[in-house]
């Protein structure tokens, strides 16, 4: 299943999703990059949330706003 971390990069503060896959009930792995491309792994200071399904990482993004890439949000709301 797949899984959602959110990151706040170090320099700017921006925030963008990566995408992974849930690993058990408590862990999961995320790409090495951000689902727009704009971000890597080491370029994070912290996570604002993580292991989240992509319901909930929507619900999230919502509530924290403008702050969150609009890149990756949008891709919370793709249909296949």
């Amino acid at each position: 299943m797949k899984a959602y971390t959110l990151k706040k990069k170090k320099d700017t503060g921006e925030l963008h999703l990566f995408e992974g896959e849930k690993l058990d009930a408590t862990r999961c792995s995320s790409n090495d990059i951000s689902i727009c491309g704009k971000m890597k792994k080491p370029e994070s200071i912290e996570n604002v949330f993580q292991c989240l399904d992509d319901a909930s990482a929507r619900k999230k993004c919502a509530e924290i706003g403008r702050k969150v890439c609009g890149i990756c949000v949008s891709h919370l709301y793709t249909t296949y």
